[in-house]
Parts: structure tokens; C-alpha cells; sequence
């Protein structure tokens, strides 16, 4: 291995050293009382260094967001290996998304809080939204899906599968933040997370069939 090669390597492995470090100060602070100065002491860096890397705490967090999205995405594929169609396989994938909102609640936050703000503020371009959205995200697979559905006949042909596939992501993500920010409602109520999750999955999986 030569000389650049090296460095390139070690700087790759720093700033996945510097992300793990924001992860951990993210997930017990809170993205909003997390400071790079908290960020730096974790890595045990300067707080310079830190802006070698990232320009600021909201790049960090895009950067945490994504390892979690990668995560996700993982953990979703996995879900819709073997065989099925396609309305069965988003089922299982919404499942899994659920799943994953509860076995990694700090992630599915960091992954949340990135979808609320605005692009602007995370210094995303449109090439960076795209990428992020359907070559990351679960997003992509949910479209392939949507289009698979559609020429198996099981889903709806009138609405284009883009648009078909970020409503089920959006609504998936809505009923997440509900069920785990209302856990105490849920329960004066008389309602379990699973009740409200099995009955979204039929609503919107009738509301797409063919």
C-alpha cells in the first residue's frame, strides 16, 4: 500500500471515528443540546479538527442519519428476501421498519429529525436529496416494489409508483412517531402500538390494491 493510499485510508477511519463519536453524544444529549465542543471531548480531538471533517454539528447529524438510514435499509432488504409478492414483501417491510423504530429508537430519531429539516440548514443539494432518498433509503426499494405491484396487477396503475411510494414511507414514519411518542395515550385509551400498527398496514395496503 502506498503513501496516499495510506492516508486516505486513516482519514476515512477518522472521520468514521468522528461520527460514531457525534452518534454517541447525539443519542445521550439530544441533537439540540449537543455542542462540537461535547463532539471533540468524545473523539478526543480538538474541536478544529472536527471542522476539518464536518462544517458544522448539523453536517455531523447528517451524517449519523445516514449510518442509521443504512442500518434501516439493511434491516428492511433482509425483511423481503425469499419469495412473496410485491404487496406482501411492503408489508413485511413496513413491519420491519416498525421493528426497527423500537430496537433502535435513537436511530429512527436521528433519521426523523433529518427528514425535518430543511435542506438549506443541512447544506443538501438536490444531488445529495436524490441520493440520500432513493440510493440510501429504504425509498428506492419501496419504489422498485410499488412498480413490481403494478405489473403483477395487485396495485393501483392510476397513481405513479413515485408518489405511491413516498405516501406509504410518510405514512409509515407518521404512525412511528406517534406510537412512540404517545405510549402513555396510547395506553389510557385501551390501544396497543400493535393494534395501531396492524390496523395502518391494512388501511394502506387496501387503499394501493388493484
Amino acid at each position: 500500500m502506498g503513501i496516499a493510499e495510506r492516508k486516505e485510508r486513516e482519514k476515512q477511519q477518522r472521520r468514521e471515528e468522528i461520527i460514531q463519536a457525534a452518534e454517541d453524544v447525539f443519542f445521550n444529549k439530544g441533537f439540540e443540546l449537543a455542542t462540537m465542543d461535547d463532539i471533540a471531548a468524545k473523539a478526543e480531538l480538538s474541536k478544529g479538527t472536527l471542522y476539518i471533517y464536518f462544517k458544522n454539528k448539523e453536517d455531523l447529524h447528517m451524517a449519523v442519519a445516514r449510518r442509521s438510514i443504512q442500518t434501516l435499509r439493511e434491516l428492511t432488504n433482509k425483511a423481503i428476501e425469499g419469495e412473496g409478492n410485491a404487496l406482501e414483501k411492503l408489508g413485511r417491510m413496513g413491519r420491519a421498519a416498525m421493528e426497527f423504530s423500537q430496537t433502535h429508537p435513537d436511530h429512527m430519531k436521528a433519521i426523523m429529525t433529518m427528514e425535518e429539516m430543511e435542506p438549506m440548514v443541512l447544506n443538501a443539494t438536490t444531488s445529495d436529496v436524490h441520493q440520500i432518498v432513493y440510493e440510501e433509503s429504504t425509498v428506492g426499494t419501496v419504489v422498485q416494489l410499488v412498480e413490481q405491484g403494478v405489473q403483477e396487477k395487485l396495485i393501483r396503475a392510476d397513481i405513479p409508483a413515485l408518489l405511491v411510494a413516498h405516501t406509504l414511507w410518510m405514512t409509515v414514519l407518521s404512525v412511528i412517531r406517534f406510537v412512540s411518542m404517545r405510549p402513555v395515550l396510547l395506553d389510557m385509551l385501551g390501544l396497543s402500538q400493535d393494534q395501531i400498527l396492524a390496523s395502518h398496514f391494512q388501511l394502506i395496503l387496501n387503499g394501493i390494491k388493484s
